[in-house]
């Protein structure tokens, strides 16, 4: 089936923009639900996985499931901290082709919109 004929579907809600794809081999930023679907239809399922994870600006994890073009609430309702979404994007091979990596330090100062907007685009740019 061609990527135009492709029917992408919100199961039970709508996650809170931007939302930041978890690939394989890269993270990518969506900012609306037609960059939310391309992204996900474009991303790589990791190994051993069996559904694309994202996260949402609330911190609330999402799963893709290829298999359905389906997003959804990840069922096993988990909220990102700060340190996790940082070690996320500073392990990601974005930080490694930028060399920007984003700093741990005073996160307790920081909103967690703030970071996951810094984050957001530091991956955009």
């Amino acid at each position: 089936m061609a990527k135009e004929q492709i029917e992408f579907n919100v199961l039970f809600r709508n996650p809170v923009y931007p939302v930041i794809v978890i690939s394989e081999d890269r993270l990518i930023v969506a900012a609306n639900i037609k960059e939310l679907a391309e992204s996900c239809i474009a991303s790589k399922l990791p190994e051993g996985e069996t559904v694309i994870k994202a996260i949402d600006s609330s911190p609330e994890e999402f799963w893709y499931s290829p298999d359905n073009f389906a997003i959804a609430p990840g069922f096993a309702f988990k909220r990102w901290t700060k340190k996790q979404i940082i070690e996320l994007y500073n392990s990601s091979s974005n930080a490694t082709k930028s060399k920007e990596k984003y700093p741990l330090k005073s996160l307790s100062n920081k909103k967690l919109s703030r970071i996951i907007g810094d984050i957001c685009n530091l991956l955009q740019s």
